[in-house]
């Protein structure tokens, strides 16, 4: 098992680029699905996420080529519609998309239901509700997601009982061959979701969205298109956070501003000093910041995976503070493991509360992604040398994690144990 060593207590200097995004490659890999052609797709962050979807694509019978480091070609034109990776697509949610394009392309679909972090339930009853809207009949039995159209699928009108990411992109997949226009009100708007948007675009789909309403027009066929992935706007915003613990003074490129604005701001006040540019973002921090309350909410607001990284810079505030978790209640298994590092945190309902502590090494174990990327933040501001296990959680979601790190003068590695 690998696992993290850090050496904490070291201000971070210097440029990194930031990743594609990894919650917008996966629906695009997915996606090609759709398309009986091939695509080229450019800035994929080299994360085990996308490799495993690669490898659900592959088994099902697409040519996958990478064609530089960051890009892949794809071929689903001989694609056959039974899923085979059954323990991939378990542990990972973003295999829920299978269920729109799959759906879409061969009428029926059955997948075993979709994994991912383990911070409490996502359920997917929001996908159900506008696959059977479209008339497909879904049924989840001993573990898995069955979904056929009765006849054919016609387009209609879906709201969305709650906002939802995945629901919005798997509607928007499940119609984007359809007759007639499909709207979806109460509809996500991350920049992730314009970003499969836009790619279903390029390939000849009709897809507009207008605030939380989203119009689809089907089309009848779709063709290869060579896209371009966002930058990941929650990479970026990690590393605002690390360097709200550490102090330092690095510039971010690669990066969409106005994806990050929201959270910027509230740096900002902290404290921190945010910059921006073209495609690149400068940070510079070389006093304690200020203390903050965030509420996580959907986009634009403070995102729900930056609310662990964030909690854990708090413990080197001046003033600490408190998150406020209005998406994912759950989401507070890193508390118990910052607290081996001597973080002072208390729960109560939904809102962790932070008071300022002196962070000192600790040996400690990732519970998922982003609960893995506050345990780093941590380890990067607290003295001594901490350990993090379970870091196949981090390498997810984060590309060359430790590279980046120590490019900017962290001192961290990636060994493996026993």
């Amino acid at each position: 098992m690998e696992y993290l060593q850090i050496e904490g207590g070291n201000r971070l200097r210097g440029e990194i680029r930031v990743s594609g995004m990894k919650n917008s490659a996966l629906p695009v890999i997915f996606a090609t699905v759709l398309i009986k052609d091939e695509c080229i797709i450019e800035n994929v962050p080299r994360v085990s996420d996308v490799f495993c979807a690669l490898d659900i694509l592959t088994s099902m019978g697409a040519r996958v080529e990478w064609c530089e480091k960051h890009t892949v070609l794809i071929d689903t034109s001989w694609l056959c519609g039974e899923v085979k990776e059954y323990e991939k697509i378990s542990k990972m949610r973003a295999s829920s998309y299978l269920m729109g394009v799959l759906l879409a392309r061969f009428d029926s679909v059955k997948i075993p239901m979709p994994g991912g972090c383990n911070f409490g339930g996502r359920p997917i009853e929001q996908h159900l509700k506008g696959f059977c809207l479209l008339g497909a009949e879904c049924l989840e039995n001993n573990g898995f997601v069955e979904i056929c159209a009765k006849k054919h699928l016609k387009s209609t009108k879906i709201t969305l009982d709650k906002i939802s990411v995945g629901a919005t992109i798997n509607i928007v997949l499940a119609s984007v061959l359809l007759d007639g226009v499909t709207t979806i009100d109460n509809c996500a708007i991350e920049p992730h979701v314009d970003d499969v948007i836009c790619f279903l675009n390029r390939a000849g789909a009709k897809v507009i969205r207008k605030g939380r309403r989203i119009y689809c027009e089907g089309v009848s066929s779709l063709h290869g298109v060579k896209y371009r992935i966002f930058p990941d706007m929650i990479e970026a915003l990690t590393y605002f956070t690390m360097l709200g613990a550490t102090g330092g003074d690095i510039t971010l490129t690669g990066v969409n501003y106005e994806h990050l604005s929201y959270s910027a701001i509230i740096f900002q006040s902290m404290g921190m000093c945010v910059d921006s540019y073209y495609d690149e973002v400068r940070l510079r921090a070389f006093d304690r910041l200020s203390g903050a309350r965030v509420v996580t909410a959907p986009y634009p607001f403070f995102p729900t995976d930056l609310h662990p990284q964030f909690a854990a810079m708090l413990c080197f505030t001046k003033d600490g503070g408190e998150v406020r978790e209005e998406i994912f209640p759950s989401r507070f298994a890193y508390i118990s493991e910052l607290e081996r590092m001597g973080a002072n945190i208390t729960k109560s309902n939904n809102v962790a509360r932070v008071l300022p502590s002196e962070l000192y090494a600790a040996s400690t174990y990732a519970t998922d992604l982003r609960a893995g990327a506050a345990l780093v933040v941590g380890a990067l501001g607290a003295s001594g040398q901490s350990t993090i296990n379970n870091v196949n959680y981090i390498v997810r979601g984060y590309e060359d994690l430790t590279g980046k790190i120590s490019s900017l003068g962290g001192k961290i590695k990636l060994l493996k144990g026993e």
